[in-house]
């Protein structure tokens, strides 16, 4: 296969291209999932973050390329096997209050395309989940990130309460946390007692690659 062609279907947001090359790479010629993440899909996703960073690109294209990149990992479940991927585990989610889940949404895809695990709490979820989910994960792996996603300013206290939840139930300091949507700034991060904050899925990402010394 060409990891090149794959790497720039993906960044022209050509879903049914990186659907066939991924299928074909799969299940006739036995690649390995990881070498398609690593070689083709998480370059691909990295071009296109500094194509938006520089006005090159728009949120519709990252969408289409999340799409292509949530349906080419359908094609590789099956094949990948148990912590090939995984270097560490993000819980993520939208605050109780708040049901946007684009910006959430491609933090999930950057993540895993750099190999994360990725618990996907979805939307309107409440301090106690996020902190049940997050001691959980903390049972199974070393390294866990919480990331919280607010994007209207009425569910921002909200997000302390997730903070005061976690240290509630004595797994505060055994986690980072990490903050992003439009409401929210370091200031305000800061305030709270959370770890980072995210303007944008992509430097949320870098973040989290940061915090784990990846």
């Amino acid at each position: 296969m060409s990891y090149q062609a794959l790497m720039d279907a993906l960044v022209k947001g050509e879903v049914a291209t990186v659907v066939s090359i991924v299928d074909k790479a799969i299940n006739v010629e036995n690649k390995k999932p990881k070498d398609i993440i690593d070689n083709g899909l998480a370059p691909g996703m990295d071009v296109l973050g500094d194509q938006y960073d520089k006005g090159d690109a728009f949120l519709v294209d990252l969408v289409v390329a999340a799409e292509a990149f949530k349906r080419a990992m359908d094609i590789m479940k099956p094949k990948l096997q148990t912590g090939e991927q995984q270097i560490g585990t993000v819980v993520i989610g939208t605050i109780l209050g708040d049901i946007h889940d684009l910006g959430k949404n491609l933090a999930k895809t950057i993540l895993e395309a750099a190999g994360f695990k990725v618990i996907d709490l979805g939307v309107d979820v409440t301090p106690q989940t996020f902190a049940s989910a997050v001691r959980a994960e903390i049972l199974r792996a070393e390294n866990v990130i919480v990331g919280i996603s607010s994007l209207i300013s009425t569910t921002m206290l909200s997000v302390k309460d997730v903070v005061a939840e976690l240290e509630n139930q004595g797994i505060r300091d055994e986690v980072k946390i990490i903050v992003g949507g439009a409401p929210v700034n370091e200031e305000f991060v800061k305030e709270i007692g959370a770890d980072m904050y995210a303007g944008t899925a992509f430097e949320g990402v870098d973040k989290v690659k940061k915090a784990m010394g990846v």
